[in-house]
């Protein structure tokens, strides 16, 4: 099975060679020692340098993906097998480097991008990124594809070695990109596998019930414990209301300022709308990006956005309490520490898992959509359950059997008394009769018998009535088989 992995080992070497008919040609030429590069068009078998199999499909589906359109890629042959026309592929190339003259034409390692073209099938080599099971290692499906999209099919060559090549042939090399390039691939790379997560998910969320906390997310349960992620819901309320605060504040200056009035803010309006204004764009910039995916999402994903939130209130609650003295100030703020300690021991169950009260989880449920399971943890209020053990049934009163007097010597005595004597001549003159007997019966059992006729019925239903002198009689048995005759 040819495979994709995100390594490079010894196994991703392959030896392009020629066809057959190629191979015959080129051993007539003039010089048939030359070296000939690959051009876009040619047909080419690649074999693989380890294991001497050849790149090869036919009509046969693959182990993962087993649409019609699709046909499986192995490695078949062994050493010195010539192979057959499944391992013709078409070399096609579709992109060159344009600093780079002549890799669009011919195949040059690192700036030609080709496809490989299955020329019996007519399909394109193509991996669809999907995993093969475990007796695969997990590793990526590679398939051949009818009427593939151009951009899943194309593939590149990363290092290219022949013992005939000539010292001081230009080398292929990566370009080098700068931070701007890198920041931007990066980005790409992240976006593209992030919205290939479309799967849905019974705890997934979207990005606009976040700021309010409006469910958690189940990670872990067992018995009566459980694991669920769940915030301070006094920091996530209190932080969105700093940034709805400070939205609020700036459109009311604005219009103020549009007539006349210059609010300062107790002197501390350029120092809040520095700060203040920096976090909650840094919190739009985490937060707004994922209405834009399409991928499944999770509470989790808003925790780098609450972090500039929380300061954001921290920034807020300086502004209310600039006027306030340094006792009222400290009391403010050690009575928001209580809160927020208290709320850590009431939601410690959920985030370590440990021995829980039903009556307790459901007073912690402030919002009906937290919906992390309380009947797993014991009710306080449930009474205990006592199985009454059955009672004992009076067994009836067997009475014992009487005492029999037992005397050694009289049974032993019966044990000792010869045998009786056998008289043989009554002996064989009873099997005589039992002979005859059963001689007598057997014909007139014939003889009574109905004569066949040419079909059977089933008469057990319905029986015939009997006429004449003998239908007082019981009719004799007809079944019993002829005994044999010595």
């Amino acid at each position: 099975q040819v495979t994709l992995y995100g390594f490079r080992d010894d196994n991703n070497f392959w030896i392009i060679t020629r066809t057959d008919a190629n191979e015959k040609k080129h051993l007539n030429s003039t010089d048939p020692s030359k070296l000939e590069p690959v051009r876009d068009g040619d047909i080419v078998r690649l074999m693989h340098w380890k294991t001497f199999r050849r790149l090869h499909s036919h009509d046969e589906r693959p182990p993962v993906t087993t649409n019609d359109y699709q046909n499986e890629v192995s490695g078949y042959g062994w050493e010195g097998f010539k192979g057959d026309s499944n391992d013709h592929w078409r070399v096609k190339i579709i992109e060159g480097d344009k600093s780079v003259p002549g890799s669009s034409e011919q195949l040059m390692a690192i700036h030609s991008k080709f496809r490989l073209i299955h020329t019996g099938r007519r399909c394109a080599l193509f991996s669809n990124r999907r995993k093969l099971p475990k007796w695969a290692h997990e590793q990526v499906e590679v398939t051949c594809m009818q009427n593939a999209k151009v951009p899943k099919t194309l593939w590149r060559i990363e290092t290219n070695i022949h013992a005939d090549i000539p010292a001081g042939s230009p080398l292929a090399e990566y370009r080098k990109p700068g931070l701007i390039a890198k920041v931007l691939e990066a980005t790409a790379v992240m976006w593209r596998v992030n919205n290939g997560l479309t799967k849905s998910h019974p705890y997934e969320s979207r990005p606009h019930t976040w700021p309010w906390m409006r469910r958690g997310m189940a990670f872990w349960g067992s018995g009566d414990r459980g694991i669920y992620l769940l915030g301070t819901a006094q920091l996530w309320w209190l932080s969105l209301g700093a940034l709805v605060a400070f939205g609020v504040l700036q459109v009311v200056l604005f219009l103020r300022d549009c007539r006349g009035f210059h609010d300062r803010l107790l002197g501390a309006r350029d120092r809040y709308f520095e700060s203040v204004g920096f976090l909650t764009a840094g919190w739009v910039l985490h937060w707004i990006p994922f209405f834009l995916m399409g991928r499944q999402l999770f509470l989790h994903h808003y925790l780098p956005a609450l972090w500039l939130a929380i300061l954001a209130l921290a920034g807020t609650i300086d502004l209310m309490t600039r006027r306030v003295s340094r006792r009222v100030r400290q009391a403010i703020m050690v009575s928001l520490l209580l809160v927020v300690v208290r709320s850590y021991f009431q939601y410690s169950h959920l985030a370590y898992g440990t021995p829980w009260t039903r009556q307790g989880c459901q007073r912690s449920k402030w919002l009906g959509s937290w919906d992390y399971d309380c009947k797993r943890y014991v009710d306080l209020d449930a009474k205990p359950t006592v199985v009454a053990a059955p009672a004992p049934t009076a067994s009836p009163h067997v009475e014992p059997p009487p005492a029999q007097n037992f005397d050694p010597l009289e049974h032993e005595n019966k044990l000792n008394e010869p045998a009786p004597r056998i008289d043989h001549d009554k002996l064989n003159s009873n099997a005589d009769k039992a002979h005859d007997a059963m001689v007598k019966a057997a014909t007139t059992a014939v003889v009574n018998a109905p004569a066949a006729g040419p079909e059977l019925h089933d008469n057990h239903d319905k029986e015939e009535p009997v006429v004449g002198d003998d239908a007082h009689h019981e009719s004799p048995k007809t079944d019993a088989p002829v005994p044999p005759m010595f």
